[in-house]
This record gives C-alpha cells, sequence and structure tokens, in this order.
C-alpha cells in the first residue's frame, strides 16, 4: 500500500488535519481513525463482535424515538478534538446536517472489545471519549463473555465515575437512565456463542 491517491491527497503516513483525513477516509477500503494527526488502520473484525455491534443498533432502535435520536454505526465519525475516532455505535440527538462525515455531540458510545484493543478502549479512547460534554455514557461490550464495562455521568455531579460499573451475565440488564431505557444482556448476547 503506497497510501498516495490519485487525486494527490497526502502519503498514507503523512501528517493530516482533521478536514483532510475525513475526506481521505472516505476513500479507503478500511477502517482508520486519526490519532497525533497520522491515520491508523483497523484490522477487520470477528463475527462475533460485528453481530454485537448489529445487536446494540437493534435493541437501542426498538428505544429510543427516531424523532428524537439518531442511532450511527461504526461508519460514521466522532471528533475530540484533534482525533478521529470511529466507535461501534454512536447516538446522538436527530437535527444533523444528512452529509455531515463527524460530529463532536455523541450521547451515548459503544465499543465491543476486541484483542487489539482492550487498552485503548479501556484507558485511551474512555478518557477522549469522557472529555466530551455532551457524552452521558460510555460503553465496553465483551466479545468473549456477556459482560459490560459502563461510564455513566453522574445527573448530580456532572462526573464520570473513575471506574465503570461491570454488569455480567446473560440474566443482567443494563439501565441507561439519561436515555431512560434498559438493555438486557440476553438480547445483546442472543445466539452469540461466546469463548
Amino acid at each position: 500500500m503506497s497510501g498516495f491517491a490519485e487525486d494527490g491527497a497526502p502519503a498514507y503516513d503523512a501528517p493530516m488535519t482533521k478536514a483532510v483525513f475525513l475526506q481521505w477516509v472516505q476513500r479507503q477500503e478500511r477502517r482508520h481513525e486519526l490519532k497525533d494527526g497520522r491515520a491508523i488502520m483497523h484490522a477487520g473484525t470477528t463475527h462475533r463482535h460485528a453481530v454485537l455491534s448489529a445487536r446494540f443498533v437493534g435493541a437501542l432502535s426498538l428505544r429510543l424515538d427516531p424523532d428524537r435520536w439518531a442511532i450511527c454505526t461504526a461508519d460514521f465519525a466522532v471528533e475530540i478534538g484533534d482525533v478521529v475516532r470511529y466507535p461501534d455505535v454512536l447516538v446522538q440527538t436527530t437535527g444533523i446536517d444528512g452529509a455531515a462525515l463527524s460530529t463532536d455531540k455523541p450521547v451515548l458510545l459503544v465499543e465491543v472489545l476486541s484483542p487489539s484493543s482492550v487498552g485503548t478502549d479501556m484507558t485511551v479512547k474512555l478518557a477522549e471519549y469522557t472529555s466530551l460534554a455532551s457524552l452521558e455514557a460510555y460503553i465496553v461490550a465483551s466479545q468473549d463473555e456477556a459482560i459490560l464495562w459502563v461510564w455513566q455521568r453522574d445527573a448530580a455531579s456532572k462526573t464520570f465515575p473513575a471506574k465503570p460499573q461491570e454488569i455480567s451475565g446473560r440474566g443482567s440488564e443494563l439501565n441507561i437512565a439519561s436515555l431512560g431505557i434498559a438493555l438486557p444482556l440476553a438480547e445483546l448476547y442472543r445466539g452469540i456463542t461466546t469463548a
């Protein structure tokens, strides 16, 4: 992969601004994120990862009013300062420009863990995502077991807890207070054979 496009876009490893990156990434065949001005390529995903991400989208779609909430998949970016990430699932209020390539106002973000993303999802992305004023909840989901790690903004203090709430077992339920909904883990993990 040379990293050069026919239209004179920057080399794959060349520093990029957010605006250049958001245009460049539209022409790529693989998933990338922008960190420290550099495009970072992500590997493909497992079947469990793909299905679990889709289950979150389905469960949220059943519970959230589409006139008020927009649910996006990993193809829609979130901007955090100079960083551009593609969370597995993103929820924001409706009304965004339909041609937009990103948002900086998500209300809920979900990442499904991969072996290569454990450290990033639980530390780097946690710090980045929870710095967003609009964010109310960040969920990290295991694809190996029915376990969720959840950070929800406290309504009174307006802060996120230092440690996540761990919700485990298919008989458990995730309550997302800011959205007024509950997601049963049995629904999210139905048909997913875990390790």
